[in-house]
C-alpha cells in the first residue's frame, strides 16, 4: 500500500508513522513544509494547488492521511491551514489522481456547546462550533460530504477529542501544563497558571488515537465521520492532580484564571460516544482504490 502522510512533522503524524511502520508493510511517503531525512520525505506547500497536484502525481498514493492543519484560533490562519489545504488535496484527487482514499481529521470542537444530557455525544449530533478553530473543522466536515456526494471521493473523517502524549502542543491544556511544570522546577516561574479546571473532557492516548485513524482509513464508510475518544469523561482538575502528583508538586502552586480568548467560548462537558468506531472492529476492510 502506498501511503502519503501530510503534515508529517506534526505531533499526531509522528505517532501515526511509528504505528504504521510497526504494524504494516506499507510504502510510506511523508510531506511537510520542511525537508525530512529520507528520499520518501517530500516538501510541499498544501495551500498551493499546483504543488499539491505535483505531489500527488509523484507519489500516486492509494491512501492519504491529511494531518496538516493549525489551531491558532485566528480565522485567516486556521482557514488556510485546515480548509484550503484539505480542499486542495480533494480537488487534486478529483482532477489528477482519483484512485485514492483520504482521511481528514476534524475535531470535537465542531460540536461546540453540548448539553450535559447529550453526552456522550454521537457523530450525528448537530455541529455547533464555538471557536474559530472548531468553525474551520466544521467546514472540513461539509467539504468531505460535498466531495463524496458530488465527486464520488473516497473520503472519511476522524473526529478526535483530547489527546494525551509526550510532545503535545503547548497551546493545549496538557502541553501547557507540562511546559509550566518544567519552568517551575528550574525556578523560572513561581505559579502554574491554568484556565477552568471544573469541566469534564474526554482524553485518549495519542497511540490509541492513531490506531483508530488507521482503523477508520481501512474500514470506515466513505462520507462519514467517526469520533476518536475514550468514551469516558474526566474532570480536568482530576487529571491535573494526577500529573502534579507524578511530578511531586503541590497543588498550592496552581492559579486558576478565567478564559479570555475572544475567539472561543469555554465549553463545559464534552465526552465522545465511541460506539460507532468500536463497531468498525467487526467491519470488512474497504478498498483504497
Amino acid at each position: 500500500m502506498r501511503v502519503l502522510i501530510l503534515g508529517a512533522n506534526g505531533f499526531t503524524a509522528r505517532y501515526l508513522i511509528q504505528h504504521l511502520k510497526q504494524n504494516f508493510n506499507d510504502e510510506i511517503y511523508c510531506s511537510s513544509l520542511r525537508p525530512g531525512d529520507s528520499a520518501s520525505w517530500l516538501v510541499c506547500d498544501l495551500t498551493v494547488q499546483k504543488d499539491v497536484d505535483s505531489l500527488m502525481a509523484e507519489v500516486r498514493p492509494q491512501q492519504v492521511y491529511q494531518l496538516a492543519g493549525s489551531f491558532t484560533n485566528h480565522y485567516e490562519t486556521d482557514y488556510l491551514s485546515n480548509v484550503v489545504t484539505s480542499r486542495n488535496v480533494l480537488e487534486s484527487i478529483v482532477k489528477t489522481w482519483t484512485n485514492c482514499r483520504v482521511l481528514l481529521v476534524g475535531s470535537s470542537a465542531e460540536y461546540g456547546s453540548v448539553k450535559r444530557e447529550d453526552n456522550p455525544v454521537t457523530e450525528d449530533h448537530p455541529l455547533n462550533p464555538r471557536s474559530v478553530y472548531g468553525l474551520t473543522k466544521a467546514y472540513q466536515t461539509l467539504m468531505m460530504l460535498f466531495y463524496h456526494k458530488v465527486h464520488g471521493c473516497n473520503v472519511v473523517m476522524a473526529r478526535p477529542f483530547n489527546l494525551l502524549g509526550p510532545g503535545l502542543s503547548t497551546r493545549l491544556f496538557v502541553g501547557s501544563l507540562y511546559q509550566q511544570i518544567d519552568a517551575y522546577k528550574v525556578g523560572r516561574i513561581s505559579k502554574i497558571v491554568l484556565g477552568n479546571l471544573r469541566h469534564r473532557r474526554d482524553y485518549i492516548d495519542v497511540k490509541q488515537a492513531v490506531a483508530y485513524y488507521e482503523l477508520i482509513m481501512s474500514r470506515g464508510r466513505a462520507g462519514e465521520a467517526y469520533n476518536v475518544g475514550s468514551g469516558t469523561g474526566m474532570v480536568i482538575n482530576d487529571l491535573l492532580i494526577k500529573i502534579m502528583s507524578e511530578h511531586g508538586i503541590s497543588m498550592d502552586v496552581i492559579e486558576e484564571r478565567p478564559y479570555t480568548d475572544a475567539n472561543k467560548v469555554d465549553i463545559k462537558d464534552l465526552i465522545a460516544s465511541v460506539a460507532k468506531i468500536q463497531s468498525l472492529q467487526n467491519q470488512p476492510q474497504h478498498d483504497s482504490i
